[in-house]
C-alpha cells in the first residue's frame, strides 16, 4: 500500500467558468499545470484525477488517457463519496487533496504538508486558519479517518467540498495547521474561478509569483 496518493478533483461543469480544467493557460491545459505542480512532490504513479461519471467529464478522461495519470470517475455532486470510492479502489495511508483550479501550486507548501503528517493526526491543512493565498493550499487527510465517516449523514456542502466536516466538528478530529508566516497572503488568490482570473494569472510575472514563495517552516498546531 502506498503511503500517500494525490487526488486532484476536476470536473468540466464549473458554474462560473465551464470547462476551465482544460482551458488553455500559458499554452497548456490548466489541468496540466496542476498535475505537474503535484508531481514535484508526489510520483506520477501516485497521482489520480478524480472526475465525475457524467458524459460532460468524458473530455477529462480522454485527455488523460496518454498522460500516464490514473483517472477515477464517481458521483459529480457527492465528491466526498467519490473520494471514498477512489480510496477503496486505490488504497493508501494518506490522501493529498488538490483542486484542479490551482495551476500555480508551491512545491514547498505541498512538501511541508506532507512532512507534517503524524500517526495521531487526521488532517494536515493550510486553511485552519488560512494564511496562504487561495490556490496555494493543500490538505492531507488520513485515509482511515475519511473512510470511517458516514457519507450519507453529511450535508450537501460537506459532501461537495469533502473537508468541511473536519472544520465544522474539530472536537472530533486531530487537525494540524501550517501557516505561511504572512497572514496577509490570505487576501490574495492564485485560484481560477472566472475567465478574468485565467487572464490575470497568465500575466503574472516571475517576480510577482516569487513574492508569494513559501520558504520557511512555520508549523503551528490547530
Amino acid at each position: 500500500m502506498l503511503s500517500i496518493r494525490a487526488f486532484i478533483q476536476a470536473r468540466m461543469t464549473s458554474e462560473r467558468l465551464p470547462g476551465k480544467v482544460l482551458a488553455p493557460f500559458k499554452g497548456r491545459p490548466l489541468l496540466d499545470w496542476v498535475i505537474e505542480g503535484v508531481a514535484q512532490v508526489i510520483p506520477r504513479k501516485a497521482i489520480t484525477v478524480l472526475t465525475s461519471e457524467n458524459a460532460s467529464d468524458d473530455p477529462v478522461a480522454s485527455y488523460l488517457q496518454d498522460k500516464d495519470i490514473t483517472v477515477f470517475r464517481g458521483p459529480e455532486k457527492d465528491v466526498f463519496a467519490r473520494f471514498q470510492k477512489a480510496l477503496k479502489s486505490q488504497p493508501c495511508e494518506w490522501v493529498l487533496r488538490i483542486s484542479a483550479d490551482s495551476p500555480l501550486l508551491d512545491a514547498a507548501v505541498l512538501q511541508e504538508v506532507i512532512d507534517a503528517r503524524q500517526a495521531e493526526l487526521d488532517l494536515v491543512t493550510t486553511i485552519y486558519p488560512r494564511t496562504f493565498p487561495k490556490g496555494k493550499n493543500a490538505e492531507l487527510i488520513r485515509a482511515d479517518t475519511l473512510l470511517k465517516i458516514d457519507a450519507k449523514k453529511l450535508s450537501a456542502n460537506e459532501s461537495e467540498h469533502v473537508t468541511p466536516i473536519f472544520y465544522l466538528h474539530p472536537e472530533q478530529f486531530q487537525i494540524f495547521n501550517i501557516e505561511s508566516g504572512n497572514p496577509h497572503w490570505a487576501q490574495h488568490s492564485f485560484a481560477i474561478d472566472t475567465l478574468e482570473d485565467l487572464k490575470r494569472l497568465a500575466k503574472l510575472s516571475e517576480e510577482e509569483m516569487d513574492s508569494f514563495q513559501f520558504r520557511s517552516k512555520t508549523l503551528n498546531p490547530a
